[in-house]
Order: C-alpha cells, then structure tokens, then sequence
C-alpha cells in the first residue's frame, strides 16, 4: 500500500499525472516549480522524492526528463482516500470588500487522512496582497476552523460581515491584520472592534490546478 500523501505532495503528482497524459513525457523540476509557484528548485526535489519513497513515481538518473509513474493497484485506489470539502465563500485578500457568504456551491475531494480530525472548509482567495504567501486570486484556500490559532498564522477574520485572509498579530486590546505582498497598496488592517477569526489557512490549492482537482458542482 501506499503512503499517504499530502495535499502540496497530491498537487505535485496531480500535475504530472496531467502532463505525462498530455504531452506523453514527464515535466522537468523547472516547469513543476513555475506550476507550483514556488521560489526554490530544491523544494521540488524534496516532493519528488517524497513521491518516490512513497511508491508513486520512479526516476531515472542523468535524464533532464526522468520521472516514470508507476502502476497505481486497485488496493491502492484513491477513491477511498478522499472526502469532499465544501467551498463555502469567497474571501477578499485586498480588503474587506468581499461579503462573507457561506453557500456551498460546490466541493473540493482532498485526501481524508488530512481532515479525520478537523473541521475543515475551502474559500476561494480574490486579490493578490498575500501573493508573497503564495495565495494568488482565484486560488482555493483550505481551512481549519477547528485550529488553534498563534500570532503569525494567516488567517480567514470576519469583521462586520466582511470577510478577509491576512497575516493574524494579536497586539493587547488590538488585533491587525497584515498583507504579504510587495505591492505598497496593501495596508495592514488594525482592528479594534469585535471580529471572528473563521479558521486556520492549512494549505493552498493554486488555481491552475484546478483541471486536476475534482470539483463537484452541488
């Protein structure tokens, strides 16, 4: 049997899966890491060969386009390892321009062993001040309503029925909710009033794979 894999782990092997089945080889580090959007080529290393311990991929040495999937048994099928996840809102990441509407329209299937224990939900991220947290406009966000939530986590606030994903510091009698981003438009947000914090961000599901993520319409 296999090892179960994480959701960053399940969005590596979702792109390749894709690629193989598209472009009939294996995609290079370089292109996985323009997928996943991340700044260190030796992160792909590292969920590379994480899939390969894990018995889902093998790869062959000296070759710039070396992965090679291996054959999924059908003890090894994913449909049992998966529950659906409710898309419940849209939340702004530029301001609190975005309504905190929970309707869940649609769900996201992610892996169970993430959630057996977790109240967990996913939002749909609009605007770019947490790009520099690799939350880009249009991504899903997965969170966990159930966390315990520490300075410094990025966080789902809900103020006056405004909803917002920021960067949480609880400072005394005053909370602020700060951007990750270079853009010098984005401004931290002080609150002072009575907010709600809606959950944990656990993990980001960027939106160009969305062509490989199930999505169920309700």
């Amino acid at each position: 049997m296999k090892k179960p894999l994480t959701i960053k782990q399940e969005l590596v092997y979702g792109f390749i899966c894709k690629y193989i089945e598209q472009n009939k080889k294996s995609p290079t580090r370089e292109e996985i890491q323009i997928f996943l959007g991340v700044k260190s080529i030796n992160s792909i290393s590292q969920y590379l060969e994480a899939l390969e311990k894990g018995g889902y991929l093998s790869r062959r040495r000296h070759d710039k386009r070396n992965i090679d999937l291996v054959e999924v048994k059908n003890n090894d099928s994913k449909e049992n390892k998966f529950i659906q996840i409710p898309v419940v809102a849209s939340v702004g990441c530029d301001n609190l321009s975005t309504f905190a509407e929970e309707n869940a329209d649609e769900f996201l299937q992610v892996e169970s062993s993430l959630v057996k224990k977790s109240k967990m939900v996913a939002v749909r991220a609009v605007g770019n001040s947490m790009n520099d947290a690799g939350i880009e406009n249009g991504d899903y966000v997965l969170i966990d309503q159930n966390a315990e939530i520490q300075n410094g986590d990025k966080v789902v606030a809900i103020v006056g029925g405004m909803a917002t994903l920021k960067r949480f510091e609880k400072k005394e009698s005053l909370a602020v909710l700060w951007p990750e981003s270079k853009d010098k438009q984005y401004k931290p947000i002080i609150i002072n009033q009575d907010f709600k914090l809606a959950g944990k961000v656990i993990s980001v599901i960027p939106r160009q794979f969305y062509d490989d993520v199930q999505i169920i319409p309700n």
